[in-house]
């Protein structure tokens, strides 16, 4: 448990950290918060893409391994 609180308090310090920097570069923290969003949603789309590049591969990778496992049972047969 005590791990599961410094991971968060350690999310929770950098989030503060950045949106502070963030005020410092902006000059508010509306500004800051726009920007952050803006960060947040590049992120989540970059994370999106990533992901479904891995489900491709992934469903080829199975779909190859099914082939082989088809194959191997007709030339037992």
């Amino acid at each position: 448990m005590k791990a599961f609180h410094a991971i968060l308090t350690a999310i929770l310090v950098l989030f503060f950290a950045i949106m502070v920097i963030f005020r410092l570069v902006d000059g508010s923290f509306e500004s800051a918060g726009a920007r952050m969003d803006r960060m947040m949603g590049a992120a989540a789309t970059e994370a999106s893409a990533a992901a479904g590049e891995v489900a491709k591969a992934t469903d080829s990778a199975v779909q190859d391994i099914a082939e082989d496992i088809a194959d191997r049972r007709d030339d037992e047969n």
